[in-house]
């Protein structure tokens, strides 16, 4: 299988391909793997996403229960690990989390909260599938501006989820390939030739984000 993984600011999910799907085909159909999670008290529903929220009461739920309580209680509800990963001016490996609450109530690291939500897409993966996610190929999504400590975080996140081998992929390129492959089904000329409604868009804001050999500062 060919995975592809979304640990979003709101939002994650999974998706996946079987190459032997796609045998007869220019793309294998695209598969969205349902994540059993907590939505009410005592019932468990699969769902497209996993809402990047956990609750902190006893059980600690991920997902669409978690943000559902967060909205009432808001100090114990931690929301946007994935900004914090990527934010310079706070140490992010420190128990900054939830944010809202009083200091000696942050009991989680932007790291730990996201080997949380990592470890409960892999949970799903494997309960439903008959292979460790281990054995087959990752990707994973990460915003262009990233930079390289949220990069190497991101990555110890998902080892420590029991994802130990992984590529990471930014997500305008990945916008970018999703266009092509949209696009080539219907015409692969109109693919090739003509990327700028959406695939110029996402190369140049890829590009954007690279350094400049010419000036290491950009």
């Amino acid at each position: 299988m060919k995975i592809g993984i979304d640990l979003g600011t709101t939002n994650s999910a999974l998706s996946y391909i079987d190459p032997r799907e796609g045998e007869d085909l220019d793309f294998p159909p695209i598969h969205i793997l349902p994540i059993p999670q907590q939505v009410a008290p005592g019932r468990v529903e699969p769902l497209k996403t996993l809402p990047s929220f956990l609750f902190l009461d006893d059980t600690q739920p991920v997902g669409a229960y978690a943000r559902e309580q967060g909205a009432l209680i808001p100090t114990k509800l931690v929301h946007s690990a994935k900004s914090w990963l990527s934010n310079p001016n706070v140490d992010r490996t420190a128990k900054i989390l939830p944010w809202d609450s009083p200091e000696g109530a942050r009991v989680l690291s932007p790291v730990e909260v996201s080997v949380r939500f990592l470890s409960k897409i892999r949970e799903a993966w494997e309960a439903a599938q008959s292979s460790p996610i281990v054995e087959h190929d990752i990707v994973l999504t990460v915003p262009a501006s990233f930079d390289e400590e949220a990069r190497e975080l991101t990555v110890q996140a998902a080892e420590q989820a029991g994802i130990p081998k992984l590529t990471l992929l930014e997500e305008p390129a990945a916008a970018f390939y999703s266009w092509i492959a949209n696009n080539f089904a219907r015409s692969p000329q109109a693919a090739l030739r003509r990327p700028d409604r959406a695939g110029v868009r996402c190369r140049r804001r890829y590009q954007r984000f690279q350094p400049d050999p010419r000036n290491p500062r950009r």
